[in-house]
């Protein structure tokens, strides 16, 4: 395993693939063991993709104190500082594109361009808060939050679906309630979240920047990202048929980053 010590927290992470610099954010809750994320994807094959635990999460050190989304932006672009890596695009998911939003304000200079996907800038302008015991919510609102199309009709015409979507749900909520480490990251972040608000600082990102919005995200509607995006000069704003999570999925959604990042 790799750490570097950031801001006073040993930070794990990984480097792999070749080509262009890219560092990537995850979204809330996530760290390298996620499955989405850059190193599943076709990018992987394209750039030299750094990714690493956030504070609190996974192998990387545990906070003593609440911490914010800047905090967290800190973190990314001391560690991406700390290894040399001096010019890089930088991608966020999600919560990590509310990270990526301040490392690009407070670290303007190391970036080329900017990726956000099924993010918002927060404030009177942002999605609805995260709850901090989400895993606590019923099936139904999970799958709806998740995605929009998955309706009371929707679970009632794909029960197996549905059965083994709870399973997952009830894993996760497992995994939490034994893990007190995790359970206070994923707390801390959902705080950093709450508290998120960029929008009134949005023009002073002057990078080249694409935001990805999902047309049936339900816990994100695509109006607050695609506001978000008309904040940012010049920005490009893609809306694609996926919620909150399957444009992960989505070959175009991959050729169109691809494509962005690589002009």
């Amino acid at each position: 395993m790799a750490f570097a010590n950031v801001n006073g927290i040993n930070i794990h992470y990984e480097i792999r693939g070749s080509g262009p610099r890219l560092l990537f954010i995850h979204g809330i809750g996530a760290d390298l063991n996620n499955p989405l994320g850059l190193f599943n994807s076709p990018l992987a094959s394209q750039f030299t993709i750094l990714a690493f635990d956030p504070r609190g999460l996974g192998e990387s050190d545990s906070a003593n104190v609440p911490f914010s989304i800047a905090d967290m932006a800190d973190d990314a672009a001391g560690l991406a500082a700390a290894l040399g890596w001096d010019e890089y695009h930088l991608f966020g998911a999600s919560m990590g594109g509310m990270v990526a939003q301040e490392l690009v304000l407070r670290h303007p200079t190391p970036v080329k361009k900017l990726v956000m996907t099924v993010t918002h800038a927060g404030g009177e302008h942002g999605a609805p808060v995260v709850l901090e015991n989400m895993w606590d919510l019923p099936t139904a609102e999970m799958l709806r939050l998740s995605d929009s199309r998955q309706d009371a009709a929707w679970m009632a015409a794909n029960p197996e679906l549905v059965r083994q979507m709870e399973q997952n749900f009830q894993a996760f909520r497992e995994f939490m309630y034994s893990n007190p480490k995790a359970l206070k990251g994923y707390s801390d972040q959902a705080r950093a979240v709450a508290e998120h608000n960029t929008f009134d600082r949005l023009a002073q990102i002057t990078v080249p920047t694409l935001v990805v919005g999902g047309k049936y995200d339900g816990g994100c509607p695509f109006e607050f990202t695609m506001a978000m995006a008309e904040q940012i000069p010049g920005a490009r704003f893609e809306l694609v048929d996926s919620g909150h999570g399957t444009w992960f999925f989505d070959p175009h959604v991959w050729a169109m980053i691809s494509n962005f990042l690589t002009d």
